[in-house]
Order: C-alpha cells, then sequence, then structure tokens
C-alpha cells in the first residue's frame, strides 16, 4: 500500500509538471498608450507590416474597414488580394466587441460565425489617426495600419522602433504586399 501511494503521488506530481510545462505562458500585449475616439477609428486601415500569420498566407495589400453595429460592437470587413496586389480579392466579415470602455482599445473579434476568437490590442494611434500599431493580446502578433495604402520608408523605419520601444516583437515583420 505504501508503495502505491507513493507510485501514484509521483505519477501525480509528473503529470502536474507535464501540464504545467506544456500549458503555454499567457503573456500579456502592453497596454494601449492611448484612449481611442471610436468615431475616428471607424473606416479604412491598410495593412502596411505585419507578423506572418497562417490565416493570411498569400494574401497581399489587405485592409479593413470598421463600421459601428450598436452599442460597443462593430463589424469590420476584411479584404487583401490571393496570390498578388492585383489577384483576386477575398473578404471575410469579422464582428468584434469592446472589451474595455476606459481605453476603447481592447476587442475580441470573432470569426466565422463564433467559431473562432481572437482579441487585439490597439496598442498605439497617431494623434491623427493616419497610423495605429495593434497586436494580438498576447503580443506576439502585431501590425502597422495606416489610412492609406502605402507608407513612406522613413515613418515605416519610425513606426516599426516605435513598436520595439513598446516591448513587441518585429523582428518577424512582413509587408502587406501594400
Amino acid at each position: 500500500m505504501g508503495v502505491s501511494k507513493v507510485t501514484s503521488r509521483s505519477v501525480l506530481a509528473t503529470m502536474a509538471a507535464a501540464v504545467s510545462l506544456a500549458t503555454p505562458a499567457w503573456a500579456e500585449a502592453p497596454e494601449p498608450r492611448r484612449v481611442l475616439d471610436l468615431d475616428r477609428f471607424m473606416g479604412r486601415w491598410h495593412e502596411i507590416l505585419r507578423t506572418p500569420n497562417n490565416h493570411q498566407r498569400d494574401c497581399w495589400a489587405a485592409s479593413q474597414v470598421w463600421s459601428r453595429a450598436g452599442d460597443g460592437r462593430f463589424s469590420i470587413r476584411q479584404t487583401c488580394h490571393r496570390g498578388s496586389r492585383t489577384g483576386p480579392v477575398r473578404t471575410i466579415n469579422t464582428a468584434a466587441r469592446l472589451l474595455d470602455t476606459r481605453t476603447n482599445a481592447k476587442f475580441e473579434a470573432s470569426f466565422f460565425g463564433g467559431l473562432i476568437r481572437q482579441r487585439y490590442w490597439v496598442i498605439d494611434v497617431a494623434p491623427d489617426y493616419s497610423w495605429m500599431i495593434a497586436t494580438t493580446a498576447d503580443g506576439d502578433f502585431p501590425a502597422l495600419l495606416s489610412r492609406n495604402p502605402s507608407m513612406p520608408e522613413a515613418e515605416r523605419t519610425r513606426l516599426v522602433a516605435r513598436m520595439a520601444q513598446l516591448g513587441l516583437p518585429t523582428r518577424q515583420l512582413e509587408p502587406s504586399g501594400g
């Protein structure tokens, strides 16, 4: 009886350790730097730089159009061109809801009728709302978006440095092809 108690305790301890090692640490993105004026935030945003991800593979010149859809809710129409900047257009309609009324900068988006949910933070935005830095809530997938489909190289370089200063990973950023 003493051996089985020790063995079962050892097995349970080993399993608990394995589960804790297998469970990802839930890191968080930096806190948003500004309170968003949601009326100014609405409209078209062009993706300038993004972190590669499976959902946007072979997706060029990506953009999104934000519209209010009710109290703290939004619709987002995401488009990109498949294969090249002039390839066929792919559109995904997404719903989002505001998670933090203190900053208006934290959202949860649901894709494919709610089958997939992802949280996004708008970490920084230009005073004139000409660009924004956004990321997933864990900070692993930052992106730079602009009201214009392109951005001067010097401004892009400055904003990538800003992203790094905020603690976001920038090494894997790639152009959206816009």
